[in-house]
């Protein structure tokens, strides 16, 4: 596979960056995105050997015609992801991808989530990096579909973050044990400023139901009533426990949904949300 290369005149961008450019372009351009004490290679010219530096010392090169450096810990493979999802979302691209929005994918990047989990909690190590490409899609496609935010932000707000809650380790902090680490982090996070937004309908669809029931909110609606009315005189006529009846109602209403091609959970997250919250649902 050939090295991505980073171009000042177009929107690509690789872990390769090539001369000339001054180092006042290549600081301003790549200087947050990576500690200062990360590992880098500079090609004086192409002939040369490369040279080990750290990437503090970029502001110090100026790339002549012939020379290049290799960006700190860009994984190579990350390039051909991205380069697909762009391609899926271009004017020639895929039909279904093209009418995705951050919302319509929501509840992929939750069922990926769950299935990478599922892999690791069985041990099963091949499904669990599969699985975890498929995270990594999702967070590509995201990335890809908002307007003010595209995936070297998304990944350079998460190197920040990431050094500034480890002074102990990118700066002269000191932490002498992992509950120490714990206590730095949630002292630093405590300092930062954090969104007031709070969506509580994030929560599973199921949780959320029962919410807004001890709030009052419920569908007025007749399958709605009807389901409730079987149910009381269902577990009025018949023994067994509450828990396994109820579990097993839950239970038939997913299986018609799936027998219906319908996700149920996000059929009932989404039916909330349109009750409380329709404005998110775009």
């Amino acid at each position: 596979m050939g090295q991505w290369v980073w171009d000042s005149d177009s929107d690509s961008r690789g872990f390769m960056v090539r001369g000339p450019l001054p180092a006042e372009e290549i600081w301003q351009t790549f200087g947050h995105l990576f500690p200062l004490d990360s590992p880098i290679r500079w090609w004086p010219t192409l002939e040369d050997p490369p040279q080990a530096l750290y990437w503090r010392d970029v502001k110090e090169i100026t790339l002549g015609p012939q020379s290049q450096i290799e960006l700190p810990a860009n994984p190579e493979e990350v390039g051909p992801l991205i380069y697909v999802v762009q391609r899926l979302l271009s004017d020639n691209g895929c039909p279904w991808d093209r009418q995705q929005t951050s919302l319509s994918l929501l509840p992929y990047l939750l069922d990926e989530s769950y299935e990478a989990a599922e892999a690791l909690i069985a041990d099963d190590l091949d499904s669990f990096q599969a699985e975890l490409g498929d995270v990594l899609l999702q967070v590509v496609f995201h990335s890809a579909l908002l307007s003010d935010a595209h995936l070297d932000q998304v990944v350079s707000r998460a190197v920040q973050k990431l050094i500034r809650r480890h002074p102990h380790v990118f700066a002269d902090a000191q932490a002498a044990n992992a509950e120490a680490v714990k206590e730095q982090w949630e002292k630093i996070k405590a300092e930062e400023t954090h969104s007031q937004v709070a969506a509580t309908w994030v929560y599973p669809s199921l949780v959320m139901a029962k919410r807004q029931g001890k709030q009052g909110h419920i569908p007025q609606s007749t399958a709605f009533q009807s389901v409730i009315d079987f149910m009381q005189v269902y577990i009025a006529n018949n023994p067994g426990t509450l828990e396994n009846i109820l579990a097993d109602a839950a239970w038939a209403i997913a299986e018609v949904g799936r027998q219906q091609h319908l996700d149920v959970e996000w059929a009932l997250w989404r039916r909330i949300v349109s009750l409380n919250r329709p404005s998110e649902l775009g």
